[in-house]
């Protein structure tokens, strides 16, 4: 891209100077703009550049035991789902919600698939409602980060710690989450589903995980 703009800046100087000043000027002002996002503290912006894979070392050793969990029923490749898997252990942080009620609900909604649709319209990792929460990926690039799978969780999670929060409980909170897209008996099988699927995380994390918090590092090579 810069090789590019070096390029059109080139041949622009070879134009009519009045032309030339204008035109360098709006790609110079386009240019500073595109560089200094990655230097935006927004918050919605900081979402958009995390990256979507991370190496195993980046995780405790409690989040890659969650991660071989997630893999064993979904099949997912391990980078990606590191990457996730951060984002749902900050999530979990903001929110005051279990990281294995997030992964469950992920699980039941569209089984770790960013582009899961479903038949009334729901969309992406914790499946939102693009109609009715549309103002909220705004300040995320709009309606098509509803794919984007860092802008579906941080927005699902929030939808979930509200509907909680309104009902008082989790498996109310569950039911008003789902509601809309199912029908009182199957909101009830949805909300057993999430809880088997967050039990069955729970019993894969070992009774007293040492150091849960640290880092996980590879092994140290040998002393020659």
């Amino acid at each position: 891209m810069l090789g590019l703009l070096a390029l059109i800046l080139s041949m622009l100087a070879l134009a009519r100077p009045e032309v030339r000043t204008l035109t360098v000027q709006s790609v110079q002002g386009w240019l500073f703009t595109r560089l200094h996002i990655s230097e935006a503290e927004d918050e919605q912006q900081q979402v958009l550049l995390r990256s979507l894979a991370a190496p195993a070392t980046d995780l405790t050793p409690l989040q890659l035991t969650l991660v071989q969990a997630v893999r064993n029923k979904y099949k997912i490749a391990p980078e990606p789902l590191n990457a996730l898997m951060l984002e749902v252990f900050d999530l979990a942080d903001r929110s005051a919600l279990d990281a294995t009620l997030i992964l469950a609900v992920i699980g039941v909604e569209s089984n770790f698939n960013p582009f899961a649709n479903s038949p009334t319209g729901a969309k992406g990792l914790m499946q939102v409602i693009p109609e009715v929460h549309s103002e909220q990926f705004t300040p995320y690039g709009g309606a098509m980060a509803i794919f984007d799978p860092k802008t579906n969780l941080r927005i699902g999670v929030k939808i979930l710690k509200e509907c909680i929060n309104l009902t008082g409980s989790l498996e109310e909170g569950l039911r008003l989450y789902k509601a809309g897209e199912e029908s009182v008996s199957q909101e009830s099988e949805y909300i057993a589903r999430v809880m088997a699927e967050q039990e069955r995380l729970k019993q894969a994390i070992p009774k007293n995980p040492k150091d849960a918090n640290a880092k996980a590092i590879p092994n140290p090579s040998p002393k020659k």
